[in-house]
This record gives structure tokens, C-alpha cells and sequence, in this order.
């Protein structure tokens, strides 16, 4: 293919499957937002097999339409039963391994296609070999490795261009700030405390195995006040976290626009899974991660690596993993060392510290288009 036809815009098949704890949708129904609204992109097909789950997170998706488009993307239902499947765009993206269906992948061509498997977030070093490489189809196409990763040797991190200046606007928006905690049932004593400064946010966001109570131990005995936000969906087999100086209050679950700003506005930012990680890196706040449990503690070795790629201070970092390994003890007396006001001061900076340097390299969409762009042209 030659440089005039890259230089074209080009369209894109992505396909999603909805697995569990709607963390797949959410990467997808972002970065499908992020590449249909680039100049370099015609057309974005958007195939999800699970639109009930994928209105969630976004209440305008009809879950009875085969079609919709929604936000310039085309949203297509993806099912067993469905015959009319169109011809492959010349991108086509398949988001973790989902495998599309085979009556488009058996079309697609190593000289006129560019097939990619977008592969899970991870820091370990094995992913900067093998990101980029291809491997060869029974039909004659290359399916291509794409990490996204932390390093500018992976695909870089999901990333709107004007994230952190819409961040840096609500952090001094207070109207704003007091509009979401509406929208999220806080009730107005509690509204003007945070308002006032004489209480703080928190938020939990964790998986059903984390060791919870060692919130109330320590956040019900701080000096200042606490609101500790928790979606409907999390710690629901748990007894109640509030305790002394820790008030908690369950909140509905929220559009991707509202996530993000709940992180943007809570002094710590407890979160789950990768789009929970890549969003809270963005905050620029404290935040404690928990990584998919795996097999034979391979969750933990994708912990430490990830923790490697920062510089956080050492309670912080055996909060982290105390956390991940369910020990309630570790994880509550780690966690009192990170909130003494010195280690705290260190972990702030560290946050935003973190958020820009990561900022400052490709995102996630535009290393996608050049992959494209550089894989056409060597055609």
C-alpha cells in the first residue's frame, strides 16, 4: 500500500466481549470513543456480544437493537444468531483475544487488512518483546501482539487529550463537585463538610476478597472525618465499614464522565482491575490497586511490576501488596504508616508525579493509528 492511500482516513472493526465486572466494555466503549473522534478514522464499528451489561456503564445503549450509533460510534450487537455480518474494515482490533467471527476474520488479508490483538495492561518486562509482533493466520493475515504498558516500548495508556485540563477545571469547580455528589444520593450535610473541608473522600472499588475491614480500623480513628463512597455492586457480604470517624455511603452505578470525576475529588482512591488503574493514574491522587486474582499468586508478581514503574514510598508499596494478599493485619498497619502526614505528603507527590510522566507519552489510540499507519505502508 502506498503513503497517499495510508494517509487516507481509514475505518475499524473493534470487537469486545463483556467477561465480568464490565472492565473489557469499559477499555473498549472508551478507547472506541477516543479513535472514532480522531480525523484519521472514516468509521468505527463498535461489536459487543453483551449490550444489557454495556448499558451500565452507559445508560443511552438500547439493549434491544442489533444497531445504534451512539457518540460517533456505530454499536453493533454481536451474537451466535446473527447471519449479516458485513465485509471487515481495513482495520480490524479484537480486544483480548475475543476471537470475531469467523465469516469476517476468514476475509481479512495480510495485503489489504491490519489485524490486532489487543492484549491485557501489564508492566512486566516480558511485554516489551513481544509487543508489536506478529503471528501468522490460517487464512495468510498476521494477527499483531498490542500491549498498552507504561513504558513508551508498549502501546502507551488509554488517554482523552484533554483529560487532565478537564480535571484540573473540576478539582476548582466546586459547583460541579457538588452537582456529581448529588447525582451519586450524598446527602447535603454531607455535601457541605466536603464542601467545607471537614470531611473527606474516599472511594472503594475493590473485588470480593479484599480485606475491608481494615478501612474502619484505622479511617474511623483519624482526626478528620471520612466518607468512604462504595458502588451498590462491592463488599455486599461485608458488615458495615462505618465506625467513628469512617461515615459510609452506598452509591448507584455511574457513567464513565462521573467515575472519573468521583477520583478526581477523593483523597484516596481504592480501585480494581485495569480501566479502575488507568483512570486513578489519572487522578493524580493516592490510590491502592488489587489486580485480578490469578493462579498461583501470579497477580502478585503483576503487582510488583507495576509497582517498579513508580517510586512509591515503602509502606505504600506493602499496602499494596498486604492488600492483594487479603491480610487484613498487614494491610491496616501499612495502611496507618501511609496516612502518617510525612509518608502521605510523599505518596501525594508521587501520585501526581506519576500521572505526568505517563501523560507525557503516546496514549493509547494514537499508538494504535501509527501501528496501523507503519504496518500499511511496509505493504
Amino acid at each position: 500500500m502506498n503513503t497517499a492511500t495510508v494517509s487516507q482516513p481509514v475505518s475499524i472493526d473493534l470487537f469486545c466481549r463483556v467477561i465480568d465486572n464490565l472492565g473489557d466494555i469499559g477499555v473498549c466503549w472508551r478507547l472506541a470513543r477516543q479513535l472514532a473522534a480522531r480525523p484519521e478514522v472514516a468509521q468505527l464499528r463498535l461489536w459487543v456480544d453483551d449490550l444489557h451489561s454495556f448499558s451500565r456503564i452507559q445508560s443511552e445503549i438500547q439493549s434491544g437493537l442489533q444497531s445504534q450509533r451512539l457518540q460517533g460510534v456505530d454499536i453493533e450487537h454481536w451474537h451466535n444468531a446473527r447471519q449479516d455480518y458485513p465485509a471487515p474494515h481495513p482495520f480490524v482490533i479484537e480486544a483480548f483475544a475475543c476471537e470475531p467471527p469467523e465469516t469476517m476474520t476468514r476475509q481479512l488479508k495480510a495485503d489489504s487488512h491490519v489485524w490486532i490483538n489487543l492484549d491485557y495492561l501489564s508492566a512486566e518486562p516480558w511485554v516489551q518483546g513481544c509487543h508489536g509482533l506478529p503471528s501468522p493466520q490460517a487464512g495468510g493475515a498476521n494477527k499483531y501482539f498490542f500491549f498498552p504498558g507504561f513504558v513508551p516500548q508498549t502501546g502507551g495508556l488509554l488517554r482523552e487529550s484533554d483529560l487532565l485540563a478537564r480535571r484540573d477545571t473540576f478539582l476548582k469547580d466546586d459547583t460541579a463537585y457538588q452537582a456529581m455528589l448529588n447525582r451519586l444520593g450524598v446527602s447535603q450535610k454531607h455535601v457541605q463538610a466536603l464542601l467545607q473541608g471537614e470531611m473527606q473522600q474516599m472511594f472503594l472499588f475493590c473485588y470480593p476478597d479484599a480485606p475491608v475491614l481494615a478501612l474502619p480500623e484505622v479511617l474511623s480513628s483519624l482526626q478528620q472525618k471520612t466518607l468512604l463512597l462504595v458502588p451498590e455492586s462491592v463488599a455486599q457480604h461485608l458488615p458495615e465499614l462505618a465506625k467513628g470517624h469512617l461515615l459510609t455511603q452506598r452509591i448507584p452505578a455511574v457513567n464513565q464522565a462521573d467515575f472519573d470525576a468521583l477520583l478526581w475529588r477523593s483523597a484516596l482512591n481504592i480501585v480494581r482491575g485495569e480501566d479502575s488503574l488507568v483512570r486513578a493514574i489519572w487522578a493524580g491522587q493516592p490510590m491502592l490497586w488489587q489486580p485480578y486474582v490469578q493462579e498461583e499468586q501470579a497477580h502478585l508478581d503483576k503487582l510488583q511490576a507495576w509497582l517498579d514503574t513508580g517510586n512509591l514510598p515503602e509502606p505504600v508499596q506493602a499496602l499494596h501488596l498486604a492488600w492483594s494478599s487479603a491480610d487484613q493485619a498487614g494491610a491496616a498497619a501499612a495502611l496507618r504508616r501511609s496516612l502518617e502526614p510525612q509518608v502521605l505528603r510523599l505518596w501525594q507527590q508521587e501520585a501526581r508525579a506519576y500521572s505526568t510522566k505517563l501523560a507525557e507519552q503516546a496514549d493509547l489510540a494514537s499508538s494504535l493509528l501509527s501501528f496501523y499507519t507503519q504496518v500499511a505502508r511496509k505493504r
